[in-house]
């Protein structure tokens, strides 16, 4: 599984396999005039998921550590898109390969509190996502 951002300059970034390697989404800042025009998540399944027009898109890993181990596992990943005051939140449950949406107000995505890490979009646009 993999995430591909457009950028509004139309450069794009493909990330490595989110599963088990760092996917660059803290150090994927660029220096451009324009923000993320789409980010799209490669599935398993080959379909996609697809985050399109919002001001700011975010993504992060929710993660479980067993007391005894040095090691976390992945549970689920998390994929926003902010739009005028409401962020839309796609959960992958990486067990059962499950997908749900919700929308939560800006500052409580993350079953009710504010996340890190946000990256620029486009303003003025219309947001859409969805499974293609």
């Amino acid at each position: 599984m993999k995430y591909k951002i457009t950028y509004e300059d139309g450069i794009t970034f493909t990330s490595p396999d989110i599963r088990s390697r760092n996917p660059g989404w803290a150090s994927e800042d660029r220096a451009i005039p324009g923000g993320i025009k789409r980010l799209q998540v490669l599935l398993p399944s080959s379909k996609s998921l697809i985050l399109e027009g919002y001001e700011r898109y975010n993504f992060f890993v929710e993660a479980s550590q067993h007391f005894r181990s040095d090691k976390a596992q992945i549970k689920a990943f998390f994929f926003c898109g902010s739009w005028h005051g409401y962020v839309v939140v796609y959960r992958i449950d990486i067990v059962t390969g499950q997908i749900t949406k919700r929308l939560a107000q800006d500052g409580q995505e993350y079953y009710g509190t504010a996340t890190r890490g946000w990256k620029q979009g486009l303003i003025g646009d219309k947001a859409r996502s969805g499974i293609i």
